[in-house]
């Protein structure tokens, strides 16, 4: 349980309380009883809860009252086994093989992520994600990490399905640009600007390789 579940517990009890003593505080002043009482009744109902809350905080569930030991914490590589399990279960589930390849790019696993990735596109061969994480993965698996081949194909595709897509854009001008269609790539990361905060790092990455890309294009065909 979370911080704020106890706070919310303690504010609902402290409300529930006043809600019940506020009437009898009334009445016990219309009785001519001393107000001083029941100011000190009011103080500790709204105390013993609080502090309750805050010693279980620091304490914690003791296992002996819980009754089962508290839970194992679940690493990255559970969570890939168990998807991995569920989908030899379910090989046609498109979304668990998309997590499975997420769950391998977080693990640096870039051929598995690759591997997953297809599997996607071989469900639903318009995954724009899909496309884009396939060749991501791809030139991450490559030692030269060049974006070449079907990553390029995959890229120009999700390009032209999802004009919006950043990762698609960002890294279809990179793919260009290794491939020294230089003016290809500015067109391509002019098309993403627009799409970026211009005052943010991203941005400013872009307009400088735009810069650089510009400076290797001959100035009879160098864009405007």
């Amino acid at each position: 349980m979370t911080l704020a579940f106890y706070l919310t517990a303690a504010a609902m009890l402290v409300v529930a309380l006043a809600l019940l003593l506020v009437p009898l505080v009334r009445q016990g002043r219309r009785d001519g009883r001393s107000r001083g009482v029941f100011a000190i009744v009011v103080a500790i109902a709204i105390l013993l809860p609080t502090a309750s809350a805050a010693l279980y905080m620091l304490v914690g569930t003791p296992v002996t009252l819980a009754g089962v030991e508290p839970p194992k914490e679940v690493t990255l590589d559970d969570a890939i086994g168990e998807l991995v399990r569920r989908l030899e279960e379910r090989p046609e589930d498109a979304q668990g093989w998309m997590l499975l390849g997420q769950a391998y790019g977080m693990a640096k696993q870039p051929a598995a992520a690759r591997d997953a990735y297809g599997k996607v596109i071989s469900i639903d061969e318009r995954n724009v994600p899909a496309m884009v994480g396939w060749a991501e993965a791809d030139s991450l698996a490559r030692d030269d990490h060049r974006i070449d081949g079907r990553a390029f194909e995959l890229l120009q595709r999700a390009a032209n399905a999802a004009p919006d897509n950043q990762r698609a854009l960002w890294l279809l001008g990179i793919a260009q640009f290794q491939k020294e269609r230089y003016a290809d790539a500015v067109a391509t990361w002019r098309q993403l600007q627009p799409l970026l905060d211009p005052d943010s790092n991203v941005a400013h990455a872009v307009a400088r390789q735009i810069a650089v890309a510009r400076s290797r294009i001959s100035p009879a065909n160098r864009p405007e």
